[in-house]
């Protein structure tokens, strides 16, 4: 049957997204519909012989499931999220500190760096109320010269957040894996932090590691004019 002869064109040590799936069903029956291969992908799966690895992954052999990103917080950033999220509930931030991607590189970042990105009309004003509580440097958007003069260890920079960022629905004011991986790249204060060096450990330690939506990470990358760049790291730790 077609359908086998196509499965065959599959390899176990791959994964491929629905798309890929239908470009190689195609290339065996040039005539297949896509509802025609909705059903086919639906049965297969049910029938094990596909096996969902994440979202729109899909390959011949189960893979063990992995688990979801839960980042561990310092205790100064655990803080400062909460005695924001307590003060203004309804305020949509994400905080991150540097010494998260430990998990992920070679070379360890010893002097953490906590930011805070804000809503952009009002990241001004959180600056401002930040600075008066936090014991540290605060910096608002500061560009290469301003890190270079005023970083100190446990500095507390405070970014615009993108609108339209993959936020984690568990803890919407924690770092998502999706968001962490398109920053790293797109925010210069944070990716001066690491060497660049480290960039393809990180993406192929994360990919491996937990469940990642390609797609959150695609839209989030255009949206911040790293397409391209995020694309070929993301090919390269599959």
């Amino acid at each position: 049957m077609w359908i086998e002869h196509a499965m065959q064109k599959l390899s176990d040590s791959e994964l491929y997204s629905r798309n890929e799936l239908q470009q190689i069903f195609l290339t065996v029956r040039s005539d297949l519909s896509d509802s025609a291969f909705r059903w086919i992908l639906y049965r297969l799966v049910r029938e094990h012989k596909l096996f969902k690895a994440d979202y729109d992954s899909y390959g011949t052999v189960e893979k063990k499931f992995l688990p979801e990103y839960l980042p561990v917080y310092s205790n100064e950033a655990d803080t400062l999220m909460r005695n924001i999220e307590k003060k203004y509930p309804d305020l949509c931030f994400v905080v991150f500190e540097s010494t998260l991607l430990n998990e992920f590189l070679n070379q360890q970042i010893a002097q953490n760096t906590i930011y805070l990105q804000v809503d952009k009309n009002i990241s001004s004003y959180i600056f401002d109320e930040v600075k008066e509580n936090y014991p540290g440097t605060v910096l608002l958007n500061p560009d290469k010269n301003e890190l270079i003069k005023y970083w100190k260890k446990d500095c507390l920079i405070v970014l615009d957040l993108i609108s339209q960022a993959p936020l984690s629905k568990s803890s919407p004011h924690k770092i998502s894996i999706e968001k962490m991986l398109v920053d790293i790249i797109a925010e210069k204060s944070i990716s001066s932090s690491f060497s660049s060096s480290e960039l393809p450990f990180i993406f192929g330690n994360a990919l491996k590691s937990y469940q990642t939506d390609r797609h959150k990470i695609v839209r989030y990358a255009g949206r911040r004019g790293k397409l391209d760049k995020v694309i070929g790291y993301m090919e390269g730790g599959a």
